[in-house]
């Protein structure tokens, strides 16, 4: 083979080469999902938009539970039931404290034991 031949071989070699490695990162960029949505995002940003808020609509409109509406308990509750709970509320924080010193001491006699 003669030099001339040669070097003609190697360049449509290098040619093919570089054909094949464009062709390979177009496929591959193609087939890119990611960058795909990044790319579509781009370029339609309020087509996704619209279509991100009208999925949020249908979801919240079919997920959302139904309104339950219950009777007002109060007025089956007579005065005696708003006396113990006026009672119990002002005892509230006496119980607190009564409840804490016990657990306290409790915890003092049980669990410090040398």
């Amino acid at each position: 083979m003669d030099q001339a031949k040669k070097e003609a071989l190697i360049k449509e070699l290098d040619q093919q080469r570089n054909d094949l490695s464009d062709g390979y990162h177009g496929l591959r960029m193609e087939l890119d999902l990611a960058y795909q949505l990044r790319l579509s995002v781009k370029r339609h940003p309020k087509r996704w938009a619209v279509a991100a808020a009208g999925i949020t609509f249908l979801g919240i409109r079919i997920l959302r539970s139904k309104k339950v509406i219950y009777k007002d308990q109060r007025k089956n509750r007579g005065p005696l039931f708003r006396l113990g709970k006026l009672v119990f509320n002002l005892a509230r924080p006496a119980l607190t404290t009564m409840a804490l010193n016990y657990a306290r001491k409790y915890a003092e006699g049980h669990l410090h034991q040398e």
